[in-house]
């Protein structure tokens, strides 16, 4: 009975009914007797908690010594039993049934203890907390028994390229950009990034835009006259501020886009401008007269008609094209919510049509990537044909192919048809396309050796681990550079290879790790269609936002600073557009510089970027909820779970009088199933509600002014955001090892699982004697072991499908059921 008054010191009303008639019928009430005892049992255990309560005795809620004999640590009985033991199980988690001498029975709960503990997430708000020194010991306990474990990887799942890889590749093995979103579907996302292979699962429909990508690829890189005209459109963002000059178009004009357009022959085109009057905020046509249109192909200027079209003659190859918009009479104007701009005019799209009146296919970088050979004489044409075909193979499929194998009598068969169908040309762009839908191609392959037992861990190959670096800092194939050191065996030695990512990194290629890495790992994307109740929120804007924080990580990742100068830089970068939302004065001009913040300024460190600040906003105001989880997740990497089946989670939905923010969210935390998140997630949440929806500074929100202060669960006081950055340094640990899992995830191609976590921390020790900085983190990466090595599925690996997901659902179902 003692025991059961200890649980109640320290559980809501509604879990000590549940306690009461644990291991009971509920329907025992109905049974006469039975129930009367049940019933005396209840009201003794009553009495006892309220005499407790009445008559306290100190040292009550000590752990008795019983349960401190059960603790697998000392500090563990003494701070975290109250709430997890085999009685109360909070959390599903028990630590009297756990054993720091073999902790490989419940990693994962190991695990989620030492993030719990890392980022002063627990114990509770209230509850006695260990001290910095405490803490320590008990984390360096748990991650040293941890450590002391057999690493057991995860099985390498088979992945294929994704959409973006796809295009990255194509860049780079032919020299040509194509716009991937219009030959292939997006990709899912799971744990926070689309290259996960789990989900990377293959349809019909997918397979049928692989076939169509390749043939039209395969015949814009190699240049067909034959090919029919067509019309390609190039949409523009439809909130763009058209009412500025912007840098990089004509001088006198205004608004506009600039378009890089492959022109695939040399020929004449019809370029097609729509543009219209003006739009109010609601994104309505106006009337009116057309505004002028200034269009420019490859340098030279062109007349543009009454219905918006010109007619150009271009040779063949990839140039910029720039539309905008040119004033002949200026007029003032207003800019409210309901009126058209008096400043006329707006870019709606642009397409090209053509070729028309083709004239050859002229000489393009992409023919020179290709053809580096051509025919004199028609019995030379099958040894070049084989020779190009060997080299584009061998990059596209990233491992050696050699002329003389079966796979290139395989690819020279398609050769051999283009060329009884066309000529030299034609029979290279057949043999090409093929290239483009082989399952080496679309598929990272890598194969097992032979003899190799199911489970068994064994090295990856040195050309594999070239592949595996290239798709993680350039998100596409080894350039020839990286693979000749993967052939010679000097990839693997560690002067080589730092020298390798070095270079790597410098290169611009490495902007697709900031943006596939960095733009998923900070929601990013989410900018792409976020919508904002707010006049000042325009395209130009939203650019602005994502080009500030991506710039602020490729300088960390370029210049291997801190990790952590991601919380706290003192600088910045910004156009005009963003420095006017910041009210920061003295910035001119749409290019991006870096700018000194003072201490003062709360626009140091990514919370204080408008693009983190957006995307966990939702439309017509401010959200503390999704901006503390966004923190929790992504900074401290202790994802809250999410909200139980019924609770209701609109904030607006029974507002009947006015209330601010913080008191509806004070209301919502009422409901016990709701408060143990929310006192994680709504303290630093609202430290933030200086910013509004869109990241704009505001002292007020409508009549209310903003309190911006809180408490976090350790009960660091805070005033304002500034406090916030100051009590995440403290936690440094925490964000390091959340940075390096998701670095992990993102460059295997799958979450790292429990057994990975020594991984991990040994990459973090690694780094931190070199000061964190970004470039040792990912070195620390690019040489553990689950990076290096692969282990044996229990059975073949193929390409993922739905189908085959749904047989071995089916299979488990039929396994567990025998």
């Amino acid at each position: 009975m003692g025991h059961g008054i200890r649980v109640m010191m320290h559980v809501s009303p509604a879990q000590f009914r549940a306690y009461l008639w644990q291991g009971h019928d509920r329907g025992a009430i109905a049974e006469g007797g039975k129930g009367i005892r049940h019933l005396a049992v209840a009201a003794m255990a009553l009495v006892l908690v309220l005499l407790a309560y009445l008559f306290p005795v100190g040292g009550s809620d000590a752990p008795s010594p019983a349960m401190l004999a059960k603790a697998p640590h000392p500090l563990i009985g003494k701070y975290c039993m109250s709430c997890h033991d085999s009685v109360e199980k909070t959390a599903g988690l028990a630590f009297d049934e756990m054993s720091l001498a073999n902790p490989s029975k419940a990693p994962e709960l190991w695990e989620a203890t030492v993030r719990r503990l890392s980022s002063g997430m627990m114990p509770p708000a209230g509850e006695p907390r260990p001290s910095k020194a405490e803490a320590r010991e008990l984390i360096q306990a748990i991650t040293s028994s941890l450590d002391g474990a057999k690493p057991l990887p995860a099985p390498a799942v088979l992945r294929r390229l994704t959409r973006s890889e796809y295009g990255n590749v194509i860049r780079d093995l032919l020299g040509l950009n194509v716009d991937v979103t219009t030959l292939l579907p997006p990709d899912p996302s799971t744990k926070g990034f689309d290259n996960i292979g789990e989900i990377l699962t293959t349809s019909p429909a997918l397979v049928q835009g692989y076939l169509n990508a390749g043939m039209r690829i395969s015949r814009l890189a190699v240049g067909d006259p034959t090919m029919a005209s067509a019309r390609r459109a190039f949409p523009v963002p439809q909130k763009l501020d058209n009412s500025r000059y912007i840098a990089g178009l004509p001088l006198g004009t205004r608004g506009g886009v600039r378009l890089n357009v492959l022109f695939p022959v040399e020929g004449d085109y019809e370029v097609e401008v729509r543009a219209g009057p003006g739009i109010t905020l609601f994104r309505k046509y106006g009337g009116g007269k057309m505004p002028n249109v200034d269009l420019t192909v490859a340098g030279k200027a062109f007349p543009v008609d009454s219905k918006g079209k010109a007619r150009v003659h271009v040779r063949a190859g990839e140039f910029p094209v720039t539309v905008a918009l040119r004033d002949v009479d200026l007029e003032p104007g207003v800019d409210e919510i309901y009126a058209t701009f008096n400043v006329k005019g707006t870019i709606m799209d642009v397409a090209v049509n053509g070729p028309f009146n083709v004239k050859g296919v002229g000489k393009t970088a992409t023919r020179s990537k290709i053809f580096s050979c051509y025919p004199r004489k028609p019995m030379e044409e099958r040894a070049c044909a084989r020779s190009i075909v060997a080299r584009l193979a061998g990059k596209a499929f990233r491992r050696p192919v050699a002329e003389q194998s079966a796979d290139m009598d395989l690819l020279m068969r398609y050769y051999d048809q283009g060329r009884g169908r066309g000529n030299f040309e034609t029979g290279v762009q057949q043999a090409l396309a093929y290239v483009l839908v082989d399952p080496r191609f679309l598929y990272r392959v890598e194969q097992e050796p032979a003899g190799a037992a199911p489970g068994s861990v064994y090295p990856v190959s040195p050309i594999e681990f070239a592949s595996r670096l290239s798709f993680f800092l350039w998100s596409s194939i080894p350039d020839g550079a990286l693979m000749a050191s993967a052939v010679s065996g000097k990839l693997t030695q560690p002067a080589e290879l730092e020298r390798q990512v070095r270079r790597m990194i410098a290169d611009k290629r490495a902007d697709a790790f900031v943006d596939n890495f960095a733009g998923q790992w900070l929601n990013l994307r989410q900018l792409a269609s976020a919508e904002r109740e707010s006049k000042d929120f325009d395209d130009n804007l939203r650019f602005a936002m994502e080009r500030e924080t991506k710039l602020l990580f490729a300088n960390v990742l370029r210049g291997d600073r801190p990790a952590v100068e991601l919380l706290n830089a003192d600088y910045t970068f910004v156009n005009e557009r963003l420095a006017r939302h910041y009210g920061i004065k003295g910035v001119q001009g749409d290019y991006f510089r870096r700018i000194a913040l003072p201490p003062s300024n709360p626009r140091r460190g990514l919370l204080g970027h408008a693009s983190i600040l957006t995307v966990t906003s939702v439309a017509n105001r401010t959200s503390p909820v999704i901006r503390g989880a966004w923190v929790l997740e992504n900074i401290l990497g202790v994802p809250p779970s999410p909200p139980p089946p019924g609770v209701e989670t609109n904030l607006d939905a029974s507002v009947k009088t006015p209330q601010t923010l913080r008191e509806r969210l004070a209301q919502h935390r009422e409901n016990p199933a709701c408060a143990s998140c929310h006192n994680m997630m709504d303290p630093i949440g609202l430290t933030m509600e200086n910013f509004d929806q869109t990241g704009k500074w505001r002292t007020h929100d409508g009549p209310f002014p903003i309190n911006a202060s809180g408490t976090l669960v350790d009960g660091t006081a805070l005033r304002d955001s500034a406090d916030l950055n100051r009590a995440l340094l403290k936690y440094s640990d925490a964000f390091v090892a959340n940075l390096t899992s998701k670095l992990m995830t993102y460059a295997l191609g799958r979450p790292v699982n429990a057994h990975e976590m020594p991984a991990v921390r040994e990459v973090m020790r690694r780094s931190k004697s070199q000061g964190n900085g970004l470039i040792s983190i990912i070195m620390g990466v690019v040489e553990s072991q689950p990076f290096l090595t692969r282990t044996n599925a229990a059975r073949p690996l193929g390409p993922p499908s739905r189908s085959t997901r749904t047989e071995e659902s089916q299979a488990e179902k039929k396994r567990k059921a025998a």
